[in-house]
């Protein structure tokens, strides 16, 4: 017997049927209106049952944690965090004694999301699996990290913080739009930042900082936690100085857990990245990507660079040889369109998601709604195009657009499968450019636009096709900038285990 005397659902009205037939493209008469608002008024009542059970919840097991405060100027001069904070990890583990910060759409428990945006912010109850998995390693959390607004550009302009800067050159891009993932490990403020990538989100601030940055294998780190763009293309990312630093994370983050929304595809087992480190690079087949070296789309410096690293890499005793992939070059335009309807339906579903199997922070999702219902305006230009688009292209379109860059998506996948059953493993530059320069004053939407996808030709074909991809840094160019890195795919399905990467 139910505990409740008030709150219980409400069925909708007959009047107000109608309207939400006709939003589902019904035409309810008023005597069928009349009928369906009584059924409705049974069936929701079996919903109040919900609200009388509990499902079972982990308890925080480190409970002494300073909330923090948002950084003065000078405590910060690369604007890289959106919050210092402070959560003690276990006494002693692999990672004992280093300092993380966390993207700042990631939850840390007692600490607000911001999602680097001026909507309200959200205050979680319970940790990222990614978050609970560091702390158990020792790892101290000091900060929440700044970004893009909700994630949705590739230069940091679009923050409500104001752009993370770059530590080698503060006048530009510290890249996007895990912006503060870069920044911060680049500067030495961290040793470890978790950054998230839908499209290159982590390994093009590791390229224009001169860090390293993994994309694992789809679904080998959870993402539960994040603030999902869409569990399909979202990789939780740890970024480093080191690709040994990198490696050693990997194992600690990585495997399989109930609650993420990703496990669906799989129940990947734990890596053991560090165990390949030093193995060297003799005997590999290196496939270089001839869509990923394209003048027309390369800076000159950016290739020279490159190149230098292919001569290291035959210096080592790898075999360097071309690779086509046909679809790579056309990688933006299907992702784009995927962004389209998948991000447009990740807002219709509160943030949730539809059809996993994971956990739902169901608070979340519900300031979400009253943020997306109340504070619209407010968000980014990028996340206002996405909206726009996904409901043009559903309404009028019927989503048949979807289903094509779905099934080139797919193509794609094969194809980059393929060329891995000739080489061990691929590489291409990360970003055709180095760190632009960030605006020195106000920028319109349009602008903010016109500037934040010039850097993803080379990291979303895997996020599209699910592979592994390792950013490490290639020198710098006649300026001074890290050239951008190398972005290598692995051919083993668990990240590192079998294919060493040369640091």
């Amino acid at each position: 017997m139910g505990r409740r005397i008030r709150g219980f659902l409400r069925a909708p009205t007959p009047k107000e049927l109608i309207d939400v037939g006709a939003a589902e493209h019904l035409h309810l008469t008023d005597d069928e209106s009349a009928a369906y608002s009584e059924i409705l008024a049974g069936v929701l009542g079996q919903l109040d049952r919900l609200d009388e059970l509990v499902a079972k919840q982990p308890s925080s097991r480190y409970l002494v944690r300073d909330p923090g405060r948002r950084p003065q100027p000078e405590e910060d001069p690369f604007n890289a965090f959106t919050r210092f904070c402070r959560v003690a990890g276990a006494d002693d583990g692999p990672l004992s004694g280093l300092r993380a910060a966390v993207k700042d759409n990631l939850a840390v428990a007692g600490v607000p999301i911001t999602n680097a945006s001026r909507t309200s912010a959200y205050v979680p109850l319970t940790d990222a699996v990614v978050v609970e998995r560091l702390l158990d390693a020792g790892v101290t959390i000091v900060g929440k990290l700044n970004m893009d607004d909700f994630a949705t550009s590739g230069t940091g302009e679009s923050s409500w913080f104001g752009p993370p800067r770059n530590p080698i050159d503060p006048t530009r891009s510290a890249g996007g739009s895990s912006g503060g993932s870069g920044s911060a490990v680049a500067s030495g403020a961290v040793d470890i930042s978790i950054g998230v990538d839908e499209g290159g989100s982590a390994r093009i601030p590791a390229s224009f900082c001169g860090v390293v940055s993994l994309k694992a294998t789809h679904g080998l780190i959870p993402s539960h936690g994040l603030t999902y763009m869409d569990h399909t293309i979202d990789s939780v990312c740890p970024t480093a100085a080191t690709v040994d630093l990198v490696a050693r994370v990997t194992d600690v983050i990585g495997g399989h857990d109930d609650r993420d929304p990703q496990w669906v595809r799989g129940m990947p087992a734990p890596t053991s990245c560090a165990e390949a480190l030093g193995e060297g690079v003799a005997g590999l087949s290196v496939g270089v990507v001839d869509q990923g070296v394209d003048e027309a789309r390369c800076e000159p410096d950016v290739l020279a660079r490159f190149r230098d690293g292919l001569d290291v890499l035959a210096g080592a005793g790898a075999e360097i040889v071309p690779v086509s992939i046909p679809l790579w070059a056309d990688a933006w335009p299907i992702e784009l369109a995927m962004l389209f309807h998948l991000a447009w339906a990740m807002a219709q579903s509160e943030g949730m998601g539809f059809g996993h199997l994971g956990e739902i922070d169901v608070a979340r999702a519900h300031a979400f709604a009253l943020s997306r219902r109340l504070e619209a305006d407010e968000f980014p230009p990028f996340l206002k195009v996405w909206l726009l688009a996904g409901r043009w292209l559903h309404d009028h379109y019927f989503s048949t657009y979807f289903g094509k860059a779905q099934n080139l998506r797919r193509a794609l996948r094969d194809e980059i499968s393929a060329a891995l059953t000739t080489c061990d493993l691929l590489v291409t530059p990360t970003t055709p450019h180095t760190a632009p320069t960030l605006l020195d004053r106000p920028g319109t939407d349009a602008e903010l636009l016109a500037r934040g996808t010039t850097m993803s030709g080379n990291t979303a074909p895997l996020n599209l096709s699910g592979h592994p991809a390792l950013a490490v840094p290639c020198g710098v160019d006649a300026a001074g900038l890290p050239s951008p890195c190398r972005s290598s795919l692995l051919i083993s399905p668990t990240p590192c285990a079998s294919v060493p990467v040369p640091s």
